[in-house]
């Protein structure tokens, strides 16, 4: 109940002192007491005497009017009365000061201040006519007001004729600058329309980030005094929200709150900003803060602001005084009438993108974040957002499954919150009636530039998410490959030798090689997820712990990120000998060694260190499948926004207990309990394929849906911001110059020199020869390089460049294999039962022809050819021309193979 209400139920039971809003009798200890005791009348009637208008009625009169009033006191910021409700008399204030006011288009509109000795709140009593106020009326400071009840005024003017004619002079003062103000007022309401905003009364900050926190501080800061504010924000991150929100909170609350952006000023001819709608111009229109007089301005972009408009600013700042712009006045008139500034009370909120300096100005400088910068929060802001625009399309509320969820981190939004707003706005549009999921297809504009030409398999094929999460992968696969690699190394021992007979080596040369490297191109280092060597050493690990509880040895990462690479080299050197030299392909046991030597390294390094040591930096079987893996059209990944605001486990990366998962659309198994990736890989940093085995560790463990299995364009990984090394490029190197190796006699018969031997009869003449072939590659990339540096010395430098080269080295590999692919890998029945003992002449094979091979050879090696090139111009960023040193060269190696492989 305000103090209208109050007063008019009091009068009903008796006259009263009103003492901050509290009820109670006045002049005497008489809780009875019905008016002014004699000393007060006397005071009053005194001092109406030396009113400038009720002076001037007789002593008599104004003893009567004395007795009639009743004295009530008020505290700042009591409503006197209020606009709508029934006058129940007037007021006239002793002491203090009132405002009289009324709400407009926009907002609280001053009609006029009331100080000591004025009356107000008189004009229907006065005139007898019934109605509501039009206007309020607010105690500006603690004030003594009399109150004359509507029935003793008109009990008075009838024994006192002379009062009515003081009531009527005061009234027509009153009517002339009434209309005079609201002339004016209808000039502000037309001047300020276009920049009223509208206040959000209720809203408070959205996000439980440390960005939204602070924020939230600083706004009860700034609305605890009023001083000006500073909001250095980007476009789209809410300044008027956040300016609003300081209005509603502040002193001025009651007062209008306008928006202005400086960069929507007029230009003048000579491209200068015309400022009169800020300032306003002497003689021919007034400002936007003249206009205002109370309240708060937003004044966007104050960047693009003159030095000497921004002067003025600051100087407004400093004073209150607006220093309006010079109309058409001459110099003469200025000399001898100046302009006047013009006082106004309105706050001033400066934005800008960028810091502002406002010199001896005493300012709130607040930072307003970007989105990217709050990917925390966004998920609080879908969901207002979502729930506003739904409340306005009059349907219900729609969700945002976890791939949506996904898009919308990771996207990087140039328009901030403006562009959310505005990208959800559109999707609860598109989104058919009837479904409660907001489709992907309605989010078509927010993609991550990391997923450009992606397709997530997991949100497109959802039966693949449900086998991945699953045992069987990859442990139920552990199972079935240990099933074939035990016996078939065993029988590399026991079995036969020959390759005819020898079910370890058909497995080995003809189907794994082969295979493998064509499945690069599709499923990068799958095979390191079930790799039986890792699953060795993983089981026995496993069976360690369980005997010999321990904390296994943590990895000196520095050490083995400089020098594993180059030990993995020298692993491949080694190997490469091994099989040129003493003809692994040819002889089963030797073979059958490679793995057990490669699985002891396996065993060994998994007893000692935690997790896969072996695998990531030792293996040279991983280090090859890792440097492939860049090439293939699949890859793991997850979206580092989602990573970073939305998981506290971390399970992926250290491991974690099970993790419930609260989204709706959830799968039983999600959010597992696991002990990391084994790689130490967090799928959120991984820059290429290289150290990720699609183990799905990380998909199993996370509880918010992350990870991504994104089919996308082959090799991407070396087409943007790849990060080579040397050991890598090496090991790259070494495997193209394996194909020369395999085929060292034929070169060799070139050259006149085929009767050298190369075996492990003749080593010391054998080694060199090897190795020269080895290096054929690097010798001639560098000399190439070289070349195109000699001729552009913008070309990037050798260890980027040599990159391109990798499918070429990948293509020529699978090229040497693939006849042993065509025309032995389909007798594997045949040598499983002559590996047995048994004869297996009636069993089915499957085998082509040599012209089939020799037809597949030279389409990898094309291909090669083909697709290298693209690469290779995206690496050097270079025209074509300028690669043409390489270019030749690739064309060379590709005329070379042909005849070698092919033609021969």
């Amino acid at each position: 109940m305000d103090f209208g209400e109050t007063l008019t139920n009091s009068l009903q039971r008796e006259p009263v002192l009103v003492m901050l809003g509290q009820i109670s009798p006045l002049g005497t200890d008489n809780a009875s007491a019905v008016t002014l005791n004699e000393s007060l009348v006397a005071e009053c009637s005194s001092w109406l005497s030396f009113h400038r208008v009720w002076g001037k009625l007789p002593k008599e009169v104004l003893q009567a009017i004395a007795q009639s009033f009743y004295c009530f006191h008020v505290e700042p910021q009591t409503f006197i009365y209020q606009e709508g409700q029934t006058p129940i008399g007037m007021y006239l204030i002793k002491w203090g000061s009132v405002e009289i006011f009324r709400q407009s288009l926009i907002g609280k509109s001053l009609i006029r201040y009331r100080n000591a000795g004025d009356l107000f709140g008189y004009t229907l009593v006065a005139n007898a006519v019934e109605g509501n106020y039009q206007t309020s009326a607010i105690a500006l400071t603690k004030s003594e007001i009399w109150f004359l009840p509507q029935a003793q005024f008109q009990t008075l003017i009838g024994e006192y004729p002379a009062i009515q004619q003081v009531i009527h002079s005061l009234l027509d003062q009153d009517l002339h600058e009434y209309a005079a103000r609201i002339a004016k007022e209808q000039m502000r309401i037309q001047g300020l329309k276009s920049y009223i905003q509208a206040v959000p009364n209720e809203a408070s900050i959205l996000g439980s980030s440390k960005a939204a926190q602070k924020l939230a501080q600083q706004i009860h800061q700034a609305a605890a005094n009023l001083q000006p504010v500073i909001l250095q924000a980007q476009a789209g991150t809410g300044k008027t929200f956040v300016a609003g929100l300081i209005h509603a909170r502040s002193a001025l609350a009651t007062q209008p709150f306008a928006e202005m952006d400086c960069a929507n000023l007029p230009r003048s001819e000579d491209g200068r900003l015309n400022t009169d709608t800020l300032f306003g111009r002497i003689g021919q229109q007034p400002g936007i803060l003249e206009l205002l007089e109370r309240g708060t301005l937003l004044l966007e972009n104050v960047q693009v602001l003159s030095e000497g408009d921004r002067t003025r600013l600051i100087h407004y700042l400093k004073t209150g005084l607006v220093l309006p712009n010079h109309g058409i006045v001459s110099k003469t008139d200025l000399a001898t009438q100046p302009p006047q500034p013009i006082q106004s009370w309105v706050r001033l909120i400066l934005a800008s993108p960028h810091k502002l300096e406002l010199p001896d100005v005493k300012a709130i400088t607040i930072r307003l974040f970007t989105l990217p910068q709050r990917k925390a929060d966004i998920l609080d802001f879908a969901r207002y957002f979502l729930s506003q625009f739904c409340r306005e399309q009059n349907r219900s509320l729609l969700r945002l499954d976890q791939s949506n969820l996904r898009r919308l981190l990771s996207y990087d939004y140039p328009g901030n919150l403006s562009e959310l707003a505005e990208i959800l706005h559109r999707a609860v549009i598109m989104t058919p009636s009837g479904h409660t999921v907001i489709p992907e297809q309605a989010l078509w504009s927010v993609q991550s530039t990391k997923n450009a030409f992606r397709l997530d398999l997991l949100t497109h094929v959802p039966w693949l998410r449900r086998v991945l999460l699953s045992w069987w992968y990859p442990e139920g696969i552990w199972v079935v490959m240990m099933a074939v690699f035990v016996p078939v190394t065993v029988l590399g021992f026991i079995g036969p030798q020959e390759r005819q007979s020898s079910v370890t080596l058909n497995l080995f040369w003809a189907w794994w090689w082969p295979g493998y490297l064509f499945l690069f191109a599709f499923v990068g280092r799958l095979w390191c997820a079930v790799c039986p060597f890792m699953i060795t050493g993983e089981w026995l690990r496993r069976l360690s712990l369980w005997l010999w509880p321990r904390q296994q040895l943590p990895w000196n990462t520095q050490w083995l990120n400089r020098w594993g690479a180059w030990i993995l080299f020298a692993g491949f050197v080694a190997i490469y000998l091994w099989e040129k030299l003493w003809d692994l392909p040819h002889h089963a046991y030797l073979s059958a060694w490679l793995l057990v030597v490669i699985t002891a390294g396996a065993v060994i390094f998994s007893l000692i260190y935690e997790r896969r040591l072996w695998c990531r930096y030792l293996c040279p079987i991983g280090g090859m499948n890792g440097m492939f893996a860049k090439l293939s059209m699949v890859e793991l990944r997850s979206t580092q926004q989602v990573c970073g605001s939305q998981c506290n486990t971390f399970g992926c990366y250290k491991g974690s207990d099970a993790t419930p998962v609260t989204f709706a659309d959830a799968l039983p198994n999600e959010g597992q309990a696991t002990g990391g990736c084994p790689l130490y890989s967090h799928p959120a940093q991984l820059q290429d394929n290289r150290d990720c085995m699609l183990c799905m560790t990380c998909l199993k463990a996370c509880p918010n849906r992350s990870a991504q299995l994104n089919l996308r364009f082959p090799a991407s990984d070396l087409l943007d911001n790849h990060r080579g090394f040397w050991a890598e490029a090496a090991l790259l190197l070494l495997l193209f110059g394996g194909v020369f190796m395999h085929h060292t006699q034929t070169i060799l018969g070139w050259l006149g020199w085929g009767g050298i031997p190369i075996d492990a009869d003749h080593l010391l003449m054998s080694i060199p020869i090897a190795l020269v072939f080895l290096a054929i590659p690097a010798i001639l990339t560098y000399l190439t390089h070289a070349i195109a540096r000699f001729f552009d010395p913008e070309q990037p430098h050798y260890l980027t460049i040599i990159y391109a080269y990798l499918p070429f080295t990948l293509a020529a590999n699978l090229a040497h294999y693939i006849p042993a692919a065509m025309m032995e890998a389909g007798q594997i029945l045949l040598v499983v039962a002559r590996t047995l003992g048994f004869s297996g002449a009636s069993l089915p094979t499957l085998t082509w022809s040599w012209d089939v091979a020799q037809f597949l050879q030279g389409v990898t090696l094309l291909s090669a050819m083909i697709f290298s090139p693209y690469p290779l111009l995206r690496i050097t960023q270079r025209p074509i021309f300028k690669n043409l040193p390489h270019l030749l060269l690739m064309l060379g190696f590709t005329a070379f193979l042909f005849r070698l492989m092919i033609l021969e």
